[in-house]
């Protein structure tokens, strides 16, 4: 049996005194077949630490994103044993 995989979240980053992030685009991606979304970002990073020397780069992100698991319920089905019906000859010897 194939070990269950555990999602790890992705955190993104936050704007601090040092360095700055512009979001420039984001594409979601459904992917159906694996049960998830790809989630594609652009971002501007802009640092801040010396203010002589701001400088801004481009970053690339993309990472994956599962769809939530649906619950499968199992229902028992219970069948209840009806007699059984005799025919003429077994009421006759009866």
């Amino acid at each position: 049996m194939p070990k269950e995989k555990v999602h790890v979240p992705v955190v993104e980053p936050k704007t601090t005194s040092c360095v700055e992030y512009i979001e420039l685009g984001r594409t979601v991606t459904p992917q159906p077949v694996f049960k998830k979304d790809t989630i594609r970002v652009r971002l501007l990073q802009r640092s801040l630490g010396n203010p002589a020397e701001t400088f801004d780069t481009e970053k690339h992100w993309e990472y994956d994103v599962p769809w939530p698991v649906e619950e499968v319920k199992v229902e028992e089905v219970v069948v209840e044993k009806q007699p059984e019906k005799k025919n003429i000859f077994q009421r006759v010897t009866l």
